[in-house]
């Protein structure tokens, strides 16, 4: 078995919650958020580690219904993660995307017991900054709402003896498919760390949502 990885991200709230000032992007970020508590679906992960003499693979699948302290990210923090400050970087039809940076991710199940994401404000000495892109789409009956969310850590954090090299997440949103609540429907997390100098893990664990569309 290789060695168990918890990359423990501590960042700071944003300062502000406002909404960035674009009309479409704020008409998206206001979309309501489904509880977790109503949630209803399994929730399956697939982590793999590379750096030791093979993959590790592993498999984990939650019932939301019976835990739902395992749903994934929830829409509701959106508004503070993408923040006051986003840019259009294109338009087409049917699809806008903006870049931001920010020193928040959204809350939420990832990664199972390999990648740990941890939002809880600290020493403001340890925050990290993010250069994030978010994707708005439109739904079925014309509405907008944020469709992906990219988060990329540009430079490398720790020191000699422990490194994190990389954070990539990426998050995908969509319709509750009972409902115009808004669930994330799959979180993947790429981690690189190094540690005293001979110790290389890569963690890549994606989480994907399976619903109940017959729940009501």
């Amino acid at each position: 078995m290789g060695m168990k990885l918890i990359a423990g991200i501590v960042l700071l709230t944003a300062a502000s919650g406002a909404m960035a000032h674009d009309a479409l992007l704020a008409q998206a970020l206001a979309r309501t958020a489904m509880p977790a508590s109503e949630l209803h679906g399994t929730l399956k992960t697939v982590t793999t580690v590379r750096g030791g003499d093979k993959p590790e693979i592993e498999t984990e699948t939650q019932d939301l219904a019976r835990s739902p302290d395992k749903a994934l990210a929830s829409y509701a923090e959106l508004k503070e993660v993408i923040g006051p400050d986003a840019r259009v970087l294109s338009r087409e039809a049917g699809r806008t995307v903006y870049t931001f940076t920010t020193r928040r991710v959204p809350r939420g199940y990832t990664g199972g017991g390999r990648v740990n994401v941890n939002t809880n404000n600290k020493n403001e000495d340890d925050d990290i900054k993010f250069e994030g892109r978010a994707e708005v789409s439109m739904d079925a009956k014309g509405a907008p709402y944020v469709s992906h969310l990219d988060l990329h850590m540009p430079q490398a954090q720790g020191n000699l003896l422990a490194r994190i090299k990389k954070i990539d997440l990426s998050y995908a949103f969509a319709p509750w498919p009972t409902s115009d609540a808004m669930v994330a429907t799959a979180v993947t997390a790429d981690v690189d760390v190094r540690a005293l100098f001979f110790v290389h893990r890569d963690v890549r664990a994606e989480s994907v949502l399976v619903t109940d569309a017959s729940t009501k």
